[in-house]
């Protein structure tokens, strides 16, 4: 089981790589194609910063008395719109969002009661268990895939 400290150190260690990879770019690589319907370096790197508030989300889904339907349509279509909406940024830009996001994340994870991390929940992504441990396997499963992309463009 993930606790509060597991989850800190998670996002610290993934804030600290990520930095270290945007670092390590060159000019040239943010244009390379990596996958997926042909995002490139950049556009990776929007996407992780759109995902990087995935600890208050989940801690605020959680916590919520009844998760209510609604939805966002499909995930490509809200991989796009989130996207879009970071596309004049430059990647200065996106590691500064993805280190508020945690900074305000971590924050969050503090505060939050132990009953809270070890409570048992559903993600909308189909992912069920403990609220640490869906937070820390998707930090490292979903932005750790990601960051390895990433990774694989400055090449």
């Amino acid at each position: 089981m993930a606790d509060k400290d597991e989850i800190v150190s998670t996002m610290q260690r993934l804030q600290g790589e990520i930095e270290r990879a945007v670092s390590s770019m060159s000019k040239e690589a943010w244009s390379t194609g990596v996958y997926e319907g042909g995002w490139n370096a950049r556009q990776i790197l929007a996407h992780m910063a759109s995902m990087s508030g995935i600890t208050g989300f989940v801690l605020n889904l959680a916590s919520a008395l009844a998760g209510a339907g609604g939805g966002i349509g499909s995930v490509d279509d809200f991989n796009r719109m989130q996207i879009a909406a970071r596309e004049g940024k430059t990647p200065a830009d996106l590691v500064g969002e993805i280190r508020a996001s945690f900074e305000r994340d971590i924050s969050a994870v503090r505060a939050a009661s132990d009953e809270l991390i070890k409570k048992h929940y559903r993600a909308p992504w189909d992912v069920e268990g403990e609220v640490g441990d869906i937070i820390v396997n998707s930090l490292n499963g979903h932005l750790g895939m990601h960051l390895a992309d990433l990774r694989s463009a400055a090449e």
